[in-house]
């Protein structure tokens, strides 16, 4: 962070795809534009607009939206900050108590959901036009905020490890399912990304996503159909099926449903 206390930044991109991973700040991310994958220690869950989280040091995460189809464009806010930023065991003080409860929560990740957001978003944009001053004063009112955040969603089933190692191998295995998603993947295939066993594998990844490998691309490809029924009103369900990398209609609609709540093209008619 050179020689500023604490990073507060306003970002435009055509699209996200960082790779998976870790950091020793704490970090707030607000999303205003952009919607795709969260991925955060064994959380994977959809982002949208309005998106605001909080991820404790060394919590593997990324916000990806590369493998969607269509607008992509990325609008957010991020704070970047270590527990030190005002000096050792400053926030140990007793007055702070919520705030390092907070920090305790955040190793986990937190996304915090409506009740906070309009006014966590209000003094995040005033950081980013305020001086450096004023968006420290900022960040602790936001802090404080969150701190008092009556309904939150831890998102990882546990604390992470820091071990880059893993969080590299991981990441080999997202990029290589968000960039192969729709073609036919065989467990080998995946699991020699990894270079694990076919059973090594499947033990590895249900620990660190929650899900079999089958479930993970169908949650891929179920994500890049909604997109396809949002933005291409023309294309049929049976085209978007094939685009998003099912090879059989029945099924795909059988496994949006499951998914989505609806079919595809009560999905399409609702949007």
């Amino acid at each position: 962070m050179g020689e500023k206390l604490f990073v507060v930044k306003e970002e435009r991109f055509p699209y996200n795809d960082f790779p998976l991973h870790i950091h020793p700040e704490y970090e707030i991310i607000y999303v205003m534009k952009s919607s795709g994958k969260r991925y955060v220690g064994d959380s994977i869950a959809p982002f949208w607009p309005g998106d605001l989280c909080l991820l404790g040091p060394n919590l593997p995460h990324t916000f990806y939206n590369k493998h969607l189809p269509g607008d992509r464009e990325v609008h957010q806010i991020v704070i970047q900050f270590r527990e030190d930023v005002l000096g050792d065991g400053f926030f140990d003080k007793p007055i702070f108590r919520h705030i390092k409860a907070l920090f305790e929560r955040s190793l986990y990740g937190i996304s915090f959901n409506s009740d906070v957001r309009d006014a966590a978003a209000r003094k995040m944009h005033d950081m980013v036009n305020g001086d450096e001053t004023e968006a420290l004063a900022g960040l602790i009112s936001l802090l404080n905020l969150l701190a008092h955040a009556g309904s939150y969603t831890l998102l990882s089933g546990h604390v992470t490890a820091h071990v880059e190692k893993e969080t590299e191998r991981m990441n080999r295995i997202y990029h290589y399912l968000l960039d192969n998603f729709k073609k036919d993947l065989t467990l080998q295939e995946v699991a020699g990304i990894a270079h694990l066993s076919n059973e090594a594998f499947c033990r590895y990844f249900k620990k660190h996503t929650r899900k079999t490998l089958s479930a993970f691309v169908n949650d891929l490809r179920i994500s890049y159909a909604c997109k396809m029924l949002q933005q291409q009103q023309e294309v049929s369900i049976s085209e978007v099926c094939y685009e998003s990398g099912f090879n059989n209609v029945s099924y795909f609609n059988r496994q949006f449903k499951l998914q989505v709540g609806v079919s595809p093209l009560h999905y399409r008619r609702k949007k």
